[in-house]
C-alpha cells in the first residue's frame, strides 16, 4: 500500500470514528428534555404528534377559548376518520399553561416569593417533575387547593422537602401541599428555570385568588398523526394559528434531520423576535438544544467529509482505469474458466480409470 493510501485510511477512520462520536451525541440530546417527549409517553408505538402553540401576554388564551378550540379539534379529528375514543379511553390530551407570574407564598414560620404557573389539562404528563414526595394534582380533581412545589420552595418555607398536606397562604386563601418535586439538575433547563422557586396551580384554584381568571400563554397537544403535519394542522385551524402573535412548534420533529437543515439555514432570522413573545422555561431549553443539534450536524456532516472525498478518489480511479480493471476482470473470467475445464476433465479421467481397474479386478 502506497503512503498516500495509508494516510487516507487513517484520515477515514478518524473521520467515521468522528461521526460516530457526535452522532452518538446527537442521539443522546435529542433525548435530554422529557417536556419534548409526550408523543412517545402518549402514543407508544402508534403514529403521534405533540405540537405547542405560544402565544404573547395581552393576547393571551381563555379558558373559554380553550374549551372552543378542544371541541374543533375533536371535530377535525372525525373529519380526518381518526377517533376520539377507543374502547373507552381518550385517543388524545392536551395541556395549557400561562406565562410566570410573580406570587407571594406563606407558611407559619416564613414567607418567599415564587414564580407560578398556573396550569390545566394534563399538563404533568407533558412536564413530568422528580416527585421526591407527594402526587400531581389533575384537572379532574374536585379539591382545586392543590399545589406542587419545588424542593427549593419548600425549604424556604417549611425547612423540609417531605411536606404533603401542609398549608400555605397565597393572597389570603390557604392551599395545600400535594407534592414536592426535585429541581431539574439538566443543565439546560437550569440556566433558564429562573431565580426564584417555582410553583404549579391549577386554573380552578387560580380562580379562587383572582376575579380575573389565569390568561393562558401555551398550548399543547398529543394527536394522532398518520400523516406527517396533521397534529400540527389540525391545532393551527383550530386556533387560527395564522394570527401574528401567536408562534406553532411540532415538537415531535424538531430533532430530526430535515428541521435541523432549516435551523442552519434560517439561523439568523431564527435570532430576530419580532413579536412581544415570552417562551416558558421549557421551550426555551428546547430551543438551545435545537441550537446545539443544528452545530453536532455541522459536526457530523465534517466527519463524513474524508469518506466521501475517499469514495470519490476511488470512484475516479476506478473510471480512469475501467480498461485495465475491465482486462483483468475478463482475463481473470477465462482463466478460472479454464481451470475448471481442466479440474473436470481430471476428475472424468480419474473416474474412467478407477472403472477400468474395477473391470479389471473382476
Amino acid at each position: 500500500m502506497k503512503p498516500k493510501h495509508i494516510i487516507l485510511l487513517a484520515a477515514d477512520v478518524v473521520s467515521i470514528v468522528f461521526f460516530v462520536c457526535t452522532t452518538i451525541i446527537a442521539l443522546v440530546l435529542a433525548g435530554s428534555l422529557p417536556d419534548q417527549q409526550a408523543a412517545e409517553r402518549w402514543g407508544g408505538n402508534e403514529r403521534y404528534s405533540q405540537v405547542s402553540m405560544f402565544t404573547d401576554h395581552d393576547n393571551g388564551l381563555t379558558i373559554d377559548s380553550i374549551f372552543m378550540a378542544r371541541i374543533n379539534i375533536e371535530k377535525k379529528l372525525v373529519e380526518n376518520s381518526l377517533p376520539i375514543e377507543t374502547y373507552g379511553a381518550r385517543v388524545w390530551v392536551d395541556s395549557f399553561s400561562s406565562y410566570d407570574i410573580a406570587m407571594p407564598v406563606a407558611s407559619d414560620r416564613a414567607s418567599a416569593e415564587a414564580a407560578a404557573i398556573i396550569t390545566g389539562g394534563d399538563f404533568f404528563l407533558f412536564h413530568p417533575q422528580d416527585i421526591i414526595s407527594g402526587y400531581y394534582y389533575s384537572e379532574s380533581d374536585t379539591m382545586y387547593d392543590r399545589i406542587v412545589i419545588d424542593d427549593v420552595l419548600a425549604w424556604q418555607l417549611f425547612g423540609a422537602s417531605d411536606v404533603v398536606g401542609m398549608p400555605v397562604a397565597i393572597n389570603g386563601k390557604y392551599f395545600y401541599v400535594a407534592g414536592v418535586f426535585k429541581r431539574s439538575e439538566n443543565n439546560d433547563i437550569e440556566k433558564v428555570y429562573g431565580d426564584k422557586p417555582r410553583l404549579f396551580m391549577p386554573y380552578q384554584g387560580y380562580s379562587l385568588i383572582s376575579e380575573e381568571g389565569a390568561r393562558f400563554s401555551c398550548y399543547e397537544a398529543c394527536l394522532p398523526d398518520p400523516v406527517t403535519g396533521l397534529g400540527q394542522q389540525i391545532v393551527s385551524e383550530s386556533f387560527s394559528v395564522k394570527d401574528e402573535n401567536r408562534r406553532i412548534v411540532e415538537n415531535s420533529v424538531r430533532y430530526g434531520l430535515k428541521n435541523r437543515f432549516s435551523l442552519l439555514a434560517d439561523k439568523d432570522i431564527r435570532s430576530v423576535v419580532d413579536i412581544p413573545l415570552v417562551y416558558p422555561y421549557w421551550e426555551n431549553a428546547a430551543r438551545m438544544t435545537e441550537d446545539r443539534s443544528a452545530a453536532l450536524l455541522v459536526m457530523q456532516m465534517i466527519g463524513l467529509a474524508a469518506p466521501v472525498f475517499t469514495l470519490v478518489y476511488l470512484f475516479r480511479l476506478l473510471i480512469k482505469n475501467r480498461k485495465k480493471i475491465l482486462k483483468k476482470a475478463r482475463d481473470g473470467a477465462v482463466e478460472a474458466y479454464r481451470k475448471t475445464n481442466e479440474k473436470i476433465k481430471e476428475n472424468k479421467k480419474a473416474n474412467a480409470d478407477k472403472k477400468q481397474d474395477n473391470t479389471v479386478k473382476n
